[in-house]
């Protein structure tokens, strides 16, 4: 039960932060142009830290070079050519799905 609470109060915390960002900032008033870049890119930041994680850590050790490694390039050179994340997204999956098939 102990847990629970924890969890609970943490949900509750981290949306009422969250609701007074929008209290705070909401209506008529604008963001500075440098903050509106840099909130532009925190999302490819993020993904770039999920990315990063994926690829160079398996657990607590650092990952060999494999099928992650080789699908990760696939899916950069399509970022790079077609400049669509759904399809870069789809180019990485299917990619790598193949060299596991492949046995890599």
């Amino acid at each position: 039960m102990t847990a629970f609470l924890v969890f609970t109060a943490a949900a509750v915390g981290t949306y009422l932060i969250r609701l007074s960002g929008v209290a705070l900032l909401g209506g008529d008033r604008e963001l500075p142009p440098g903050v509106t870049r840099a909130l532009a890119l925190v999302g490819p930041a993020a993904m770039a830290a999920i990315v990063a994680n994926a690829l160079l850590l398996d657990g607590t050790e650092w990952r060999g070079f494999g099928a992650w490694h080789l699908a990760a390039v696939v899916a950069t050179g399509v970022a790079l050519w077609k400049r669509s994340m759904g399809v870069t997204v789809a180019a990485g999956v299917v990619a790598f799905g193949a060299l596991l098939l492949a046995g890599l």
